[in-house]
């Protein structure tokens, strides 16, 4: 009797247990709200807890890092050098491009672009060859640049991106004012689609008036390669016919332009040096080609920032791979696709920090080309250029300033007709303020 009794008293001992155990258990949240304290509560079983929400995430578009053909040995003092400027360099490479990872995705989506205003006014002097009085126009130049870029790493380390840019601008005696600027796809070390020619070196991004003319974009399909660490090498195969924004007109080829680039990069100097040929259907097909060397070297001049760039590119049958966007500009006017020409151009461009907010841009240029017509004496176009800057950078991505330039385009053609204002001279100033976002 005495042990059955015992047993028949446990029950109730055991069910107040789980009474105050659930009561614990319901005074939980009201004992939370009084203390202000967070109490944490398992799930419940077979339900996972509640994730928290993704935001979206910085990142940073960089140049594709690929390993030289050719790896030599490091040099243990450059190795140091190299990484205790890290962190300086990561700040400021220009090249490196900051955007957002959107979530649920692991591509790194970019969005820039400038908006440029100004007042320019022009001053012409016409050539003997065109009878027409001095005159000067004043004009409110304004562009706008986009630029969308994305870029995804896989697992296997190869970089896929792709990059879209153009640009809208008033329009100018008939130029489309929306141009197409790049249009490319990039799969480690290629890239293809629409750009500009992996030819040319000095583009005088320094200046306003360079910036305001379209840039020669062709065609595209290249295949770039470091050799070492400090020598990249490009093979690059260019359709000038495809180019939305050609400045000068082209002869559709039976075969695309073959392209081939080094470039030399350490410490403060750049050398660039490039080959080009091109097929130039006809009666007498023939064999255009090019070349051009180019130098970059900066350096300190009484304590501040200086650089200096020159450059020099040959042609023969192959004008549209010589001079500035501003001389094709002129050219295009006067010169037929299918002309045979022979000519150079080379220039030379200084550029002065003087203080960290203002620097200033000066450069010269000759352009030079003939033309032997059949039907006449040999024809010739030559174009001297001479431009300066003061920029003055209050703070990072905004840009104001005033820049002059003159020059003096001489054109011997007979039978071409030649438009008012572009043999002879040309003076031209502008006060200007960029906006990059």
């Amino acid at each position: 009797m005495t042990a059955v009794t015992g047993r028949a008293e446990e029950k109730p001992c055991l069910h107040r247990t789980w009474a105050i155990a659930a009561s614990a258990l319901l005074a939980l949240p009201a004992f939370a709200a009084l203390t202000g304290e967070a109490v944490a509560l398992p799930p419940p079983k077979g339900l996972k807890p509640a994730r928290p929400p993704s935001l979206a995430r910085s990142c940073m578009i960089t140049p594709t890092e690929l390993e030289p053909l050719f790896g030599g040995k490091a040099d243990p003092r450059r190795q140091m050098e190299d990484e205790s400027s890290d962190d300086e360099e990561e700040d400021d490479d220009e090249d490196s491009i900051p955007g957002l990872i959107l979530p649920g995705s692991a591509t790194c989506l970019s969005v820039s672009g400038t908006v440029s205003a100004g007042l320019q006014n022009d001053s012409v002097r016409a050539s003997r060859s065109v009878s027409l009085p001095q005159s000067s126009l004043t004009s409110f130049p304004t562009s706008a640049s986009i630029r969308i870029a994305t870029s995804h790493d896989l697992a296997s380390g190869l970089r896929v991106g792709s990059a879209f840019s153009f640009t809208m601008q008033n329009p100018v005696d008939d130029v489309a004012g929306l141009t197409l600027d790049e249009a490319t796809v990039l799969v480690g070390p290629w890239i293809f689609g629409l750009d500009t020619s992996r030819f040319s070196f000095w583009t005088g991004d320094e200046f306003i008036f360079s910036t305001r003319v379209p840039s020669r974009t062709v065609g595209l399909l290249a295949l770039e390669l470091p050799l070492t660490e400090t020598w990249i090498a490009t093979l690059a195969m260019e359709d000038p016919a495809l180019g939305t924004t050609s400045t000068l007109p082209v002869a559709a080829g039976r075969m695309p332009d073959g392209v081939a680039r080094l470039v030399y990069q350490s410490g403060p100097w750049t050398l660039h040096g490039a080959l080009a040929l091109r097929d130039i259907p006809g009666r007498n097909s023939r064999l255009g080609r090019a070349g051009i060397l180019g130098a970059t070297y900066e350096t300190e001049m009484l304590g501040r920032p200086s650089s200096i760039t020159a450059q020099i590119a040959g042609a023969v049958d192959a004008a549209p791979y010589i001079g500035s966007q501003l001389d094709a500009a002129v050219v295009r006017t006067v010169l037929l696709g299918s002309d045979p020409t022979r000519g150079f151009s080379t220039a030379l461009v200084m550029r002065r920090e003087w203080t960290d907010e203002i620097a200033t841009n000066f450069y010269v240029s000759r352009y030079q080309l003939s033309v032997p017509l059949i039907d006449q004496a040999k024809g010739k176009i030559s174009i001297d250029r001479a431009a300066a800057n003061l920029v003055w950078t209050p703070v990072e991505g905004l840009k104001a300033g005033i820049e002059a330039s003159v020059a003096q385009a001489r054109i011997s053609l007979t039978g071409r007709q030649v438009a008012a204002g572009l043999a002879g001279r040309l003076i031209s100033t502008q006060v200007f303020i960029e906006r990059a976002f």
